[in-house]
């Protein structure tokens, strides 16, 4: 689009509007009404559909000028006639979905065409708008003119900012900031204190350290705030040092974030014997240090994280936020020392059940007590909200109650059409290979558009569609046919669906997939590069449905995909192991792009046979030191017998490893189903 200045700008969208409405104006003369049908058949630029669609929404039959104004609005967008748009949309008074799409496509047309302060006043001031679009709309529009030097207009245009969220109060602090005036100062100085990541965006040249050289205490305890909000904890641990005894909670909680368990206690001992919160991160510290102890010597570790936890917990008043955290650290720590009945109290309070640990602690205790006795007849029902943690907690009863003679518990996981590991494990004790599922050739039920979005698919307007109608079931809350309908309805790259599809059907995620529409599991596993992966799985003797499923989970099929640990590709393969690797490939050079699929696919699976051949032919073992390495993997190998079912997985210490564990078994069964129906199931060898 050519360069244009403001003034040229607002010239073509007067002349814009001017053009739109006159043919409007005229056509009110004619004697026969204009109809909808007649309009949506008009082709040719968005100006000459706009005036179709406004001449019957002037003009045209009464049952059909809300329909035509809405269409109308749309156009004279796409025609960057942001006051003709207004005109329609508020002719149209549009609601939820359908308000959120005209309030979305204005203010593209209002900042494309160039429009001035009072355009966007006008718009601002449209009675259909929602309050959270209004602010939207507010914020963009004192950013556009801002940018163009108008500073003043700019401000007065800003909303009220003691409404206005985190993220919104930076942007509205940043067009403050470029004001020569002294509230200008003052809102860059609010910037590089508790927006320091917008300020060096806003200031590029302006240096963010010139302004950390007069920061008080105070201020750089709200600097290390905002960094560790912003998830960088080396920032924020370097500005809580300077702010001393101002942020030693904020410091303790940097450290930990950067595993540095010992800092961590020490900066949490400096608020004191009677700081509940201070005892709480200490807790927290200890138990990285005790995780990160040899087996032997977690006893005392544990021990010293459940004494912190205790005080810190009985320091809370009743009711604090902190509840729950201090109730989860109390049982996790009872749970490793052995204390199974002390921790269940502790994990059944309600407060417990929404902290981030809190499965993962259920999880522990289900298997821990699980070897010992059956922890089923009295484990509470709030143990077993998640299906992963409920068909554990099933296996490990099924399994010592088919040691008594019964065998039904077993027979059910088995049987039950989701090839997770619970059922895979069962299987196995029942001496079978593999569970059996089996996907349905029915149509998915989809649900069909809702009626408002006929005239604009009519129109060719999907996108529009899409955008209202996601508002609305985003509005309603909850799942069903409609994500699904929406999804047919979208073009949409196949991992970015993956949430919607679940919405639709929840059964992808959480079982049974025996009777889903083989549609919607082959959605939810795509498998592109097909032949590239194959030839890979076949070079290193790796079942290529394995491959698929690490795949699947480690970069979502993105060949571009980057880990903060800088791992690269589909395979998310390290640099320095894909060069050492690709010496001992016959045929494979050296150097070459990591990126490339089938170099990362060769690389990814000769890792996996390494690891394979690490662990005494164990796939499953291979997957763990995938995700955490070798010594962290070989540890739990060996204390568990070197064998690789339930005693190995279950005890793996790390979550996010033991989750990848659960999670690329279950993929990797659903490719072999959809995909490698007549390979060798689990456990694949």
């Amino acid at each position: 689009m050519e360069n244009r200045t403001p003034s040229a700008c607002k010239r073509a969208g007067r002349r814009a509007a001017i053009t739109l409405l006159l043919p409007v104006i005229l056509s009110c003369r004619a004697a026969t009404p204009p109809t909808l049908a007649q309009a949506l058949a008009v082709r040719g630029t968005a100006a000459a559909r706009a005036t179709a669609f406004a001449n019957v929404a002037i003009g045209g039959r009464v049952s059909e000028r809300t329909r035509a104004a809405m269409l109308w609005g749309l156009y004279a967008c796409d025609a960057h006639a942001p006051v003709g748009a207004l005109t329609g949309f508020n002719l149209a008074r549009p609601q939820a979905g359908l308000a959120h799409l005209a309030a979305r496509r204005l203010e593209e047309a209002l900042e494309v065409s160039g429009s001035t302060a009072a355009a966007w006043r006008a718009a601002v001031a449209a009675p259909w708008l929602s309050g959270e679009d209004r602010v939207r709309l507010r914020l963009r529009g004192a950013e556009v003119l801002a940018s163009r030097a108008d500073t003043p207009s700019a401000i007065g245009f800003l909303p009220d900012l003691s409404t206005l969220r985190h993220e919104e109060l930076g942007r509205a602090l940043a067009v403050i900031a470029s004001s020569p005036e002294p509230e200008g100062a003052s809102a860059g100085r609010h910037l590089a204190v508790e927006f320091p990541l917008v300020f060096t965006d806003v200031f590029p040249g302006r240096g963010l350290d010139r302004a950390e050289a007069t920061f008080t205490r105070g201020e750089w305890a709200a600097n290390a705030q905002a960094w560790l909000d912003a998830d960088r904890p080396e920032a924020a641990l370097r500005a809580a040092t300077r702010a001393g005894d101002a942020a030693f909670l904020i410091a303790a909680q940097a450290a930990l974030r950067l595993h540095r368990a010992g800092a961590a206690v020490s900066w949490a001992a400096r608020g004191g014997e009677r700081c509940a919160e201070c005892w709480l991160e200490r807790a927290e510290g200890l138990r990285q240090i005790a995780w990160g102890s040899a087996l032997g010597r977690r006893g005392n570790a544990f021990g010293e994280m459940l004494r912190a936890a205790q005080r810190g917990r009985a320091l809370l008043p009743s009711g604090s936020a902190l509840g729950g955290r201090a109730e989860v650290l109390t049982a996790e720590a009872l749970v490793e020392l052995g204390r199974f009945a002390e921790a269940l109290p502790h994990l059944t309070a309600a407060t417990a059940q929404t902290q981030p640990r809190w499965e993962w602690v259920c999880r522990r205790l289900v298997f821990l007590e699980g070897r010992q006795k059956p922890p089923a007849s009295r484990l509470p029902p709030e143990l077993g909200k998640s299906t992963r943690g409920r068909r554990l907690a099933e296996f490990w009863r099924g399994r010592i109650q088919a040691r008594r003679g019964d065998r039904a518990g077993l027979e059910a996981l088995a049987t039950s059409g989701f090839p997770d590991l619970a059922a895979q494990w069962a299987a196995e004790e029942l001496g079978r290979a593999g569970v059996a599922v089996g996907p349905s050739e029915e149509r998915p039920p989809v649900a069909p558009p809702p009626a408002w979005a006929a005239d604009l698919l009519t129109a060719g307007r999907v996108a529009d569609v899409v955008l209202a109608w996601r508002t609305d079931l985003e509005a309603a809350g909850g799942n069903g046919p409609g994500w699904l309908g929406l999804l047919a309805l979208a073009e949409m790259p196949a991992l970015d669906a993956v949430p919607l599809l679940v919405r639709g059907e929840p059964r992808l995620l959480s079982g049974p997939w025996q009777g889903v529409p083989r549609a919607l599991l082959e959605r939810y596993l795509p498998l592109p590069w097909r032949s590239e992966l194959e030839a890979a799985a076949k070079r290193s003797g790796v079942p290529p449905w394995l491959l698929a499923g690490l795949v699947r989970q480690e970069s979502a099929w993105n060949q571009r995909a980057r880990s903060p640990a800088g791992a690269l590709g589909l395979a998310q393969v390290l640099p320095g192991s894909a060069s050492e690797m690709a010496r001992e490939i016959p045929g494979l050079s050296p150097r070459g792009d990591l990126l490339e699929p089938a170099r990362n696919l060769t690389l990814g699976a000769a890792l996996l046979r390494r690891w394979r051949r690490a662990f005494g032919g164990s796939w499953v073992a291979a997957l763990a030191a995938y995700n955490s390495g070798e010594k962290r993997a070989r540890e739990i190998w060996d204390g568990s017998g070197r064998r690789d079912g339930p005693e190995f997985v279950e005890a793996l210490e790390i979550p996010e490893t033991w989750d990848y564990v659960h999670r690329v078994v279950l993929l990797s069964e659903g490719y072999r189903i959809l995909y490698w129906p007549e390979g060798r199931a689990y456990p694949w060898t």
